[in-house]
């Protein structure tokens, strides 16, 4: 009997198998290969790992690594550094069709959040309509420098700093001035650990990417760019363009476009947004008047009388004393220009704290902190990326003529001022900067364009002209500011229908299969 039975169970077994192998010529299937990992002689690799979010809470089929890749690609031999991986899995034994890759938060230096399980719940439901429900592998990743990356190049020193200079009403020269002396004393720090930080761009942030796809044994990605995210995809677009399928870019940026060469216009475009607001924000019939005067009126009044607030401390399990003073007042509500809301919270913000409530703007403030203090963000991979990627293609002397146009005051002192940080680039050692960085993408790659038509970080007039040398290309814009993608539905449903149609290799694509969803 015994022998009856572990014979049938071996012919079913055997019945399963061959139908698996049948189904997969017939119907262009693939075993998952098993991904490369790093043992006594590899050096490179994936570590596989217990994920370090509450797993049992995660999707189903969720995975976590490290993947192990040289900090210098010049020298194979140089030394490993690390960035996580979170691969939400669409099958457990075939994959289908090309993954999809989350190439991160962007910044550069910013994090997605993939060190808590309600960050990882966002990810996925936010891209799973684009990715596992319709047969794709789904990895999300912090790239070199940021995040759970190993090292992190958060500079401590500056947050430390930023949390004590709340408390004092500091004007934005002194802030500027402080933090640059931080970011001095950081990269210094990291220099002495040992840290190439020459190495730290968008450039090597490509070759890491192409050195996963190889270890996970993937053909093609479908690329996912957010902000300055969309510049990795590009750069890897152009390096690796065998290696990419097709691109989703949300509120692109552009590497031939740097962050200087048009930041007075976009800093005042802002402004004029805000100036404008009630022709931006939903429902609004009756403006407030005088709004730029009341803005700025505001910003003097605040810095002669600041207002001293109690606050949660976005990081840690305690309150923090801010003072609002004018300055940080400005600040805050550039920092809300992220967020299409600011343009409907404007009408409450202003009319309240001419009467010293603080009601409103306290969320704006808080996020403004939570950026500042944020123990994930690496500030120095900002410095690296920009000492690499934009300086050597900037010409500063024409911003500072232009800069020293604007009116007198913190316009005119904060673009001063960001022209003048200290980034400390031949202190990185940083030399010659590859010009692929700063070249302007031409590719014939399907890419799908999402897009605020109130975003002021990301012009859309940047994507309007930089699409034309995207052969096959669509645009599709929503009344939001920047980034669509992770919170609005309609764009999702317009990305999962891009990357699953396979009519997108056509040479014209038909944008309007896109635009109505």
């Amino acid at each position: 009997m015994f022998k009856l039975r572990k014979s049938f169970l071996l012919k079913i077994a055997l019945y399963v198998a061959l139908a698996i192998y049948i189904s997969t010529k017939l119907f262009d299937l693939t075993y998952r290969q098993p991904f490369q990992t790093i043992n006594d002689t590899q050096k490179y690799g994936f570590e596989p790992t217990d994920c370090w979010f509450d797993q049992t809470s995660a999707p189903a089929l969720t995975d976590c690594y490290y993947m192990h890749v040289p900090e210098d690609h010049a020298q194979q031999t140089d030394k490993a550094i690390t960035f996580p991986v979170v691969v939400f899995r669409s099958d457990s034994i075939i994959s289908t069709k090309a993954p999809v890759l989350h190439l991160g938060a962007g910044g550069p230096g910013a994090a997605i959040p993939l060190d808590y399980i309600e960050g990882i719940k966002a990810i996925w439901k936010s891209h799973r309509e684009l990715s596992t429900d319709q047969g794709r592998d789904l990895f999300v990743i912090d790239p070199r420098g940021a995040g759970l990356s190993k090292p992190l190049l958060t500079c401590d020193t500056f947050v430390e700093s930023e949390e004590k200079r709340l408390k004092y009403h500091l004007s934005v020269t002194t802030q500027w001035q402080e933090s640059g002396q931080d970011y001095v004393d950081c990269i210094a720090k990291f220099k002495n650990q040992g840290v190439k930080l020459s190495t730290y761009n968008s450039l090597f942030i490509a070759h890491d990417i192409e050195k996963m796809r190889m270890a996970a044994n993937v053909e093609e990605w479908v690329l996912i760019g957010v902000s300055y995210a969309a510049t990795y995809a590009q750069i890897i677009a152009t390096q690796y363009p065998d290696s990419v399928e097709a691109m989703v870019l949300d509120s692109a940026t552009f590497p031939n476009l740097k962050a200087h060469d048009n930041f007075l216009d976009n800093a005042m475009a802002g402004y004029l947004a805000l100036y404008d607001y009630c022709n931006l924000a939903p429902n609004c019939y009756t403006p407030l008047e005088n709004i730029e005067k009341r803005i700025w009126h505001l910003h003097e009044e605040l810095n002669l009388n600041p207002i001293k607030l109690e606050l949660d401390h976005p990081y840690k399990n305690n309150k923090i004393d801010v003072i609002l003073n004018g300055d940080r007042f400005i600040s805050a509500l550039w920092a809300g220009l992220y967020d299409v809301e600011i343009f409907a919270d404007l009408r409450h913000i202003i009319p309240q704290l001419e009467k010293h409530s603080v009601y409103t703007i306290t969320s704006y403030l808080e996020n403004h902190i939570d950026f500042l203090l944020d123990p994930t963000f690496g500030d120095v991979s900002m410095s690296s990326h920009y000492c690499y990627d934009d300086k050597p293609y900037t010409d500063f002397e024409s911003l500072r003529i232009q800069a020293d146009k604007l009116p007198k005051g913190y316009l005119r002192d904060a673009a001063l001022l960001a022209l003048d940080f200290p980034h400390n680039c031949d202190e990185m050692l940083i030399g010659a900067s590859d010009p692929i960085v700063s070249a302007k993408t031409k590719t014939d790659i399907p890419t799908l364009f999402l897009h605020g038509e109130l975003d002021t970080i990301t012009p859309l007039s940047d994507v309007t002209e930089q699409r034309k040398t995207f052969t096959k290309n669509c645009l599709v814009t929503y009344k939001l500011s920047h980034s669509v993608l992770g919170g609005n539905k309609y764009a999702q449903r317009v990305a999962a229908k891009f990357i699953g149609d396979n009519k997108r290799d056509q040479k014209t694509l038909d944008c309007s299969e896109y635009t109505w969803l």
